[in-house]
């Protein structure tokens, strides 16, 4: 992840390591590190999925203004929302020497302490042989649940992360790269590189290049971000897949403009505009090349009924950052702090015109919010837990949405079916939450709505994302 700060400062703790970081800065921190983030009272913070380019360890870089429309971009991207998101955003760190491997944690017991030593100095030998001359009398087995217990880690994994970074130490040096891998007790050079490669994501004739250009001033001296395929944002239009969300939902066209189709109604927003979709309405947007269409914040359909749109709000294009606040507090528990999420809906639902409210769309929001809830429930039961005859509700979903109730339900459920492969959760799982007797079914159903299978279409999984964000749990479902 990158923490980008756009704006004020912010203190990002990685493990014991405490950064502070102000306007125009950021941090890359590899996965697997605990972090923690603070921003301060008026400070913003894009928390963004990078890729490192081979970077394992924390690595500051400078944010400049001219890169902030890409970072949102990136975020945006990552909400999942488009057809073909990536997850992972399209920007990763380029340039700079690399990074030294950070060691494997220290050992610090009388007992295993000259063990680390030995194997730290001479990463050749074996764990038997390690083992007779450090901690005589000791099995191996005994060995391997002590040093567990002390550092989280295998003893393999301990020894080869330690003989790769000696490895990287020696091939900075410019030692022969054979002479290396047998130094650090590889018999195999393929075995090697392919340790070498996975442990830093270039191979070692790749270190020794970077490491070259480094120490000769070739290339920049710091890490920069790079934008990759389509990351600037000038690719092929883009649009959102098809759904109906169970939630009301606020979209916000921040750069360029955009073209919606709600409930068979076309709309256009333009640059700085912002509308409110109702809950249970299907919907989709049409993304124009260079563009930018942001969810806003949502509202519960429980909290009351909302009409179609009319008229757009006209809040403020990206240069609005009390709009890109309540984005990031809508969405993240990190980008900003005393910052209502509320804020952006509000002021679209005070800024835009709409179709007065009725009973029927208070039924439709209900009936969304419950079916999302209980997606498993037959039109009878869901019929008696709205009060309604069965012909009754059917009639209200054809009447404010223009769709047969299958046809309609069907999105609903592979709306959320959608959201949850984006949790990392499995078309099996998913299935029988939502009450599949058969898997086929599911994923017919699946195909009929997205065009491809839940196995075939490609969804990123984006819980990683979310729990960076401090979204450990599911956003409302189909609330996206």
């Amino acid at each position: 992840m990158l923490y980008a700060v756009l704006r004020g400062s912010a203190m990002v703790r990685v493990g014991d390591d405490a950064l502070d970081l102000h306007a125009d800065a950021g941090v890359w921190v590899p996965a697997g590190e605990t972090v923690a983030v603070t921003p301060q009272p008026g400070a913003i913070v894009l928390p963004i999925p990078v890729a490192g380019a081979g970077r394992t360890v924390t690595t500051r870089l400078g944010v400049p203004p001219h890169a902030h429309v890409a970072l949102l971009r990136a975020f945006t991207e990552a909400l999942g929302h488009l057809d073909g998101a990536q997850g992972a955003a399209r920007l990763e760190l380029r340039g700079g020497s690399p990074e030294p491997l950070a060691a494997p944690p220290a050992l610090r017991s009388p007992e295993l302490r000259p063990l680390a030593e030995l194997l730290t100095a001479h990463p050749e030998l074996g764990l038997q042989a390690a083992a007779a001359r450090a901690v005589p009398g000791w099995s191996v087995r005994t060995l391997q649940r002590r040093f567990l217990a002390e550092t989280g880690w295998t003893v393999a994994a301990w020894v080869r992360r330690q003989r790769v970074r000696i490895a990287a130490e020696l091939i900075t040096d410019g030692r022969d790269l054979e002479w290396v891998a047998h130094r650090v007790g590889y018999r195999s050079f393929p075995g090697f590189i392919r340790a070498f490669s996975e442990a830093t994501g270039m191979t070692p004739g790749q270190w020794r290049q970077k490491s070259a250009e480094g120490c000769m001033g070739v290339g920049p001296s710091r890490p920069e971000l790079e934008s990759g395929e389509g990351g600037d944002g000038h690719g092929a239009e883009r649009r959102t897949w098809a759904r109906v969300n169970g939630a009301h939902v606020a979209v916000w066209a921040a750069v360029g403009g955009a073209r919606l189709i709600i409930a068979g109604r076309a709309l256009t927003l333009a640059e700085g505009e912002a509308v409110i979709i109702p809950a249970g309405t299907p919907n989709e947007f049409r993304v124009p090349s260079g563009s930018l269409l942001v969810p806003l914040g949502f509202r519960s359909a429980l909290t009351g009924p909302i009409g179609a749109p009319l008229t757009a709000a006209h809040i403020g294009g990206l240069d609005s950052m009390r709009m890109l606040e309540a984005v990031l507090a809508s969405y993240t528990r990190v980008g900003v702090t005393d910052v209502d999420p509320d804020r952006g809906f509000a002021a679209v639902l005070a800024g835009s015109e709409r179709l007065p409210a009725t009973t029927g769309s208070e039924l439709l929001g209900r009936a969304a919010n419950l079916f999302v809830r209980e997606p498993e429930l037959s039109l009878a039961a869901a019929s008696e837990r709205l009060g309604l005859s069965e012909r009754e509700l059917c009639r209200v979903v054809g009447a404010h949405t223009g769709e047969q109730f299958a046809a309609w339900l069907r999105l609903l459920r592979m709306t959320r079916a959608r959201n949850q492969l984006g949790d990392g959760e499995t078309p099996s799982e998913i299935s029988r939450e939502l009450g599949y007797s058969h898997l086929p079914a599911f994923s017919r159903a699946f195909r009929a709505v997205h065009g491809a299978g839940p196995t075939g279409l490609g969804v990123p999984n984006l819980a990683p994302t979310r729990a960076a964000w401090g979204r450990e749990m599911r956003l409302p479902a189909s609330a996206l």
